[in-house]
């Protein structure tokens, strides 16, 4: 199986075949790689030479076995958007127990595993930004509450009776998966507002964008970040592949005491066919996928 995402519709300069996620069976492997994986092995990950084929070719940092508990459909939709939100929450949001998250853009694919994986790591609050339609499916992921941005910007949300921001309603981390996502949107400025300051320890709220605003990418190539605003680069490796799986398959440890599990978030599974193919990227770029698109090989 094999999924595609809206970070990457075209892949400009990667070649002629489209897609990076994938989910599927070695035939076979090259002379360096490890005993890690063997011919036979169901596997999962993401191949930069594109994934939207009866076949593709990875390197080994981009392979990992496949979780048990997934289907291989399931599977396939987990590289880009999951690593993507696992890497961002925790490595530069750094999100720990009992910590308020905010997930913008909440029912899409990065969206959908923000709020699961805040969920693993022992966020108290986690507020999804959606359209009021998608109000208890981002519910039923694990949000504690939901924003429609059709009826409340993400200030007003935040609001008290005069009209101040509420430091109790403020952020640790604002994990933007909506902005320079194609609609128009851009919450960077808005965030900045709605992060907690800085602390006695220097502890202070962070905003992490995985496409990001025009100045994010300016400063990226100039002049760097403030400590507390990251724009979100994907790094390839078998431990991340491994983590995700143990979500899926072993699962954690709620405050209560109730055992949750990792599931990926499947929007649309399609044959691959020449129509479905333009089906799905017709969805694709209708910004309005409730998680991850998925063509499955027969």
């Amino acid at each position: 199986s094999s999924g595609i995402n809206a970070e990457w519709p075209l892949r400009p300069g990667k070649g002629p075949v489209t897609g990076i996620d994938f989910a599927g069976i070695v035939e076979e492997k090259g002379d360096k790689v490890g005993d890690e994986l063997k011919v036979g092995d169901e596997v999962y990950g993401g191949s930069w030479n594109g994934s939207l084929a009866e076949f593709t070719v990875s390197k080994p940092a981009g392979v990992a076995l496949k979780p048990k508990n997934a289907s291989f459909v399931e599977a396939s939709g987990m590289y880009v958007t999951y690593m993507t939100t696992l890497q961002a929450l925790r490595d530069f949001g750094k999100v720990s127990k009992d910590d308020r998250v905010l997930v913008i853009g909440a029912s899409g694919g990065c969206g959908t595993a923000g709020i699961q994986v805040a969920k693993s790591m022992g966020a108290k609050d986690i507020v999804g930004v959606c359209s009021g339609k998608n109000e208890e499916f981002v519910k039923s992921l694990g949000a504690t509450d939901v924003i429609d941005y059709t009826k409340q910007t993400i200030k007003d949300y935040c609001l008290n009776e005069s009209g101040a921001i509420n430091p109790e309603l403020q952020f640790d981390v604002i994990y933007d998966a909506a902005t320079n996502s194609g609609g128009g949107e851009d919450y960077k400025n808005i965030s900045m507002e709605l992060l907690k300051p800085a602390t006695a320890d220097n502890k202070h709220g962070q905003y992490v964008a995985i496409n990001g605003s025009a100045d994010m990418w300016l400063r990226k190539f100039t002049i760097g970040f403030k400590a507390n605003q990251h724009l979100m680069n994907l790094e390839t490796n078998p431990e991340d592949l491994q983590q995700l799986a143990k979500l899926v398959d072993d699962g954690w440890t709620n405050s209560e005491g109730v055992q949750e599990y990792l599931k990926p978030v499947i929007a649309e599974e399609l044959p691959f066919t020449a129509e479905a193919v333009e089906k799905g990227f017709d969805l694709l770029k209708s910004r309005r996928a409730k998680g991850k698109i998925v063509f499955k090989m027969d």
